[in-house]
């Protein structure tokens, strides 16, 4: 792995779950694709490819939602999750991220040629030449064109078009089964699957493009470390996971069974369109337009706004140099983009679907190998779901690797498997030459660098802007109206589909070129005050937090010193009068046997002192005062480790004594009363190293989480009687183990748990759900300020209504550089 830099911007959580749902839901839409080529060379048959491919997309989604649970800040998704399950073999890890990588670069490219022979095929009745070249460029570098004024903007026009393309997609798949089951026409539901046989070759070859398909509906993972709610964003995946069934199962078996006419070939256009006719009528052509048209720009919009994150993330993990890094000040990753948009050229200069598929595929695959294998290697850690089936599915891939990539061509299968070295070595070989384009600093320099003052006059230059595009839209229209009334609106009105989805792009595209740097400086701006202010309320919670931490640290520090020097004479004075006093009842016992015959006097006194009694309980009561110095030495010790005061810089600390000491603090709160039995405090210690930090913080932070669980169990038991209580005990327990050169604190309680609205503002400063004059709202706050700023570490909250709440503090081992 290369070097990791000091410093890389974190991404702004700024999308919406509605944005990170139409991201997640494009990868259905890769069936239109594939679906009719599949169909047209095997037939019903194809079935065979679809159930298998199919069963394993739903559990790769669900295991992707596993690991998005354990990776909440990994962005990038399902790439990145495999360079953590990997993680002890990186250069296997980066050579499946960047295969991934490849997939999704080949969709802009793949998606141009589609749409450009669809309009072909829709101008040439109307006797015009298209442009070949120029709509395939035209076609690949629209979705960067939007990409580059942000993902906001590409994800609401996106989001847009998806929900419709989906309802569309689904309506085909669910009346087609429909008009299958009930209309009278119908051929019948099921298929004749025994009229041909399938060969294990055909099915491994063909099974090698369906995982292109199937296994892509899992994309709303990589857009989860900017989600407003990634919660809500990961819940994207087993939705997705559901939906998977009906349009790769349902939508396959309806065009089985309705696109049978000859002469059909593997267009997508033509099998849908004669797969629709029987239920949709007239409107199958201009729908299955939309369908196509829609699927082609929003799966291009979804490449351009996934592949981004891919190296963003590669470049924070230290897989790639720090310049895939970059974001310029809206959030753009325009050095990732660029390079995106070279290697989306070089696709589409192949100029074939067909190979552009197959080799980019071939890097697709592996990559999909390569998130099994990482799932069996990591077997033992718990973000691994199904370890032992995802070996069995990787053994599978390997083989439809070989035998299937063979079947389409040994020198494609070659330079699909060198390709993803190739971009690899380039990725990190491009920033060796001397050129600002391909350095972080470059670019760095050019966002930090005084803005121009430009006097454009924007309102006047806006107005054109608007005013040429209403008039080619009417320009457009008339046109499209006179060739159409030309040869007959019929069979052509799918061009107004075409023009609709297209000339939606390219205006938006437009539009934030001319609009989005107003908005995006009054945003800044606006950003920059909130930032500002949001500082000043941070610090002056810090310095008040810091200058209360450091009175009550000397205080108590200065308690703890005190009570040493008396705990240490008595202590002292206890060791010595042991064996004096030991030495003076062996005397009396001596007395005691010389003297056979004592007066009454004796006797009389001995009874009345209990003599006996006395001389076995005193070395008892010595025993016992000494045990009581000990446990006021232990806390004595607790209370200097506790308050004890941090330097400006990080030193050496064992986090299982912080955690012990925090507890004895608390231990009264702890104790059992009269409303409830006592509170089980559990500790399962893994070993930890001892490694540098601000010991006095992160104190604090356990004091923080562990006062905050202790006030939600007591929160619970409201309403609950004593005996209640008892059967269902109040219990804290704290878990620490290494993970991946981190160490990682848990500490969960089995209270009532919190909310989804309460868990998104429960690290705000002064948010508290405590009644008045019972919490300031600022100790989580604090705490994540600590773990997050001086750490560089995480804190998450994970809860369920009823069943409890868990914190996770997450700690690199290694020291990092405290800026």
């Amino acid at each position: 792995m290369s070097e990791q830099p000091n410093s890389m911007p974190p991404l702004r959580r700024s999308l919406t779950s509605q944005e990170t749902w139409g991201f997640g839901f494009s990868g259905l839409l890769l069936w239109l694709g594939t679906a009719p080529a599949m169909h047209a060379a095997l037939g019903p048959q194809a079935l065979y490819v679809w159930l298998p491919g199919t069963i394993i997309g739903i559990l790769l989604n669900l295991q992707v939602k596993r690991l998005g649970t354990y990776f909440p800040e990994v962005a990038g998704g399902t790439p990145n999750y495999t360079t953590r399950l990997l993680q002890r073999l990186p250069n296997l890890a980066r050579y499946g991220a960047i295969g991934y990588l490849l997939g999704w670069v080949s969709v802009p490219p793949m998606d141009a040629i589609i749409l450009t022979d669809l309009i072909k095929a829709n101008l040439t009745p109307l006797g015009i030449t298209c442009p070949e070249t120029l709509l395939r460029i035209g076609f690949t570098v629209l979705p960067f064109i939007v990409a580059f004024s942000g993902t906001r903007t590409l994800g609401i026009l996106h989001s847009f078009f998806v929900f419709p393309a989906i309802g569309f997609l689904l309506t085909f798949c669910l009346q087609g089964i429909g008009w299958l089951s009930f209309a009278p026409t119908s051929p019948g539901v099921l298929p004749d699957l025994g009229a041909s046989s399938i060969s294990l070759i055909d099915w491994m070859k063909w099974f090698f493009i369906a995982v292109y398909a199937v296994y892509g509906c899992e994309t709303t993972s990589s857009f989860v470390a900017d989600s407003l709610q990634p919660n809500i964003t990961l819940r994207c995946l087993q939705v997705t996971a559901g939906l998977i069934p009906i349009v790769y199962l349902g939508g396959s078996w309806v065009l089985m069974q309705l696109a049978t006419a000859p002469g059909l070939g593997n267009s997508a256009y033509l099998n849908l369109v004669a797969a629709a006719q029987p239920f949709w009528g007239a409107f199958a052509p201009a729908l299955v337009t939309f369908l196509i048209t829609s699927g082609c720009l929003l799966s291009s919009a979804t490449a351009v706004s996934n592949c981004p994150r891919i190296l963003y993330q590669l470049a924070k993990d230290g897989y790639l140099p720090p310049v895939f890094a970059v974001l310029s000040r809206r959030g753009v990753f325009e050095p990732s983009l660029i390079f995106i948009l070279g290697l989306s050229l070089i696709c589409l200069g192949w100029g074939d679907v067909e190979r552009v598929v197959m080799v980019t595929g071939t890097g697709y695959l592996t990559s999909m190998m390569a998130i099994h294998l990482g799932e069996w290697v990591s077997r033992r850690r718990p973000a691994a779901r199904w370890p032992w089936w995802s070996l069995g599915f990787f053994g599978i891939e390997a083989i439809v690797l070989v035998v299937g990539g063979l079947a389409w061509g040994w020198q494609d299968l070659a330079i699909g498997l060198l390709l993803p070295g190739l971009v690899s070595i380039a990725g990190t070989q491009l920033p060796r030459l001397n050129v600002s384009l391909f350095h972080a600093d470059g670019w760095m320099q050019r966002y930090h660098q005084q803005p121009h003052t430009s006097k454009t006059d924007w309102l006047a230059f806006q107005v054109m802007i608007l005013i040429g595009l209403v008039c080619s839209a009417v320009t457009i229209g008339w046109w499209a109206r006179a060739g159409l009334d030309q040869v007959g609106v019929g069979q052509n009105v799918a061009l107004f589909s075409i023009l609709l989805v297209t000339v939606a792009f390219a205006g938006v595209a437009i539009a934030c070129w001319t609009s989005l740097p107003q908005i995006a400086a009054i945003t800044e701006a606006r950003e920059q005050v909130e930032r500002t202010l949001l500082d000043l309320q941070q610090a002056q919670t810090q310095l008040v937090q810091a200058e209360k931490m450091s009175a009550l640290g000397n205080l108590v520090a200065g308690v703890a010193h005190e009570m040493n020097n008396p705990l240490g004479f008595i202590s002292a004075t206890l060791q010595q009068a042991k064996p004096t006093i030991a030495d003076i009842i062996e005397h009396l016992k001596l007395y005691q046997e010389s003297l056979i015959k004592p007066d009454n006097d004796i006797k009389d006194h001995a009874e009345e002192i209990d003599l006996d009694y006395s001389l076995e309980d005193l070395p008892k009561m010595i025993d016992g005062m000494v045990m009581a110095c000990d446990r006021l030495k232990n806390v004595s010790t607790s209370l200097r480790t506790f308050s004890r005061a941090d330097k400006d810089y990080k030193v050496p600390f064992n986090i299982h004594k912080g955690i012990d000491s925090t507890i004895l603090i608390l231990k009264h709160r702890l104790k059992a009363n009269e409303q409830r039995p006592a509170i089980e405090v559990m500790t399962e210690y893994g070993k930890l190293p001892e490694f540098e930090c601000f010991s006095g913080q992160l104190n604090q932070v356990f004091m923080n989480i562990l006062a905050n669980a202790i006030d939600a169990l007591e929160e619970a038991n409201s309403g609950r009687s004593f005996r209640e209580i008892k059967d269902n005990p109040n219990q804290i327990i704290i878990t620490t183990l290494v993970v991946d050169e981190n160490v990682k604190i848990s500490i969960a309680d089995n209270g009532n748990g919190i909310s989804e609205g309460v868990k998104e503002k429960i690290f705000d400063h002064f948010f508290t759900t405590k009644g008045v004059g019972k919490g300031t709202g600022l100790g989580l706050a604090i705490a994540q300020s600590i773990v997050v700023e001086k750490h560089n570490g995480s804190l998450v909250v994970n809860s369920t209504l009823g069943e409890g709440t868990e914190f996770v503090i997450t700690l690199p081992i290694l020291t990092q550089t405290q800026n």
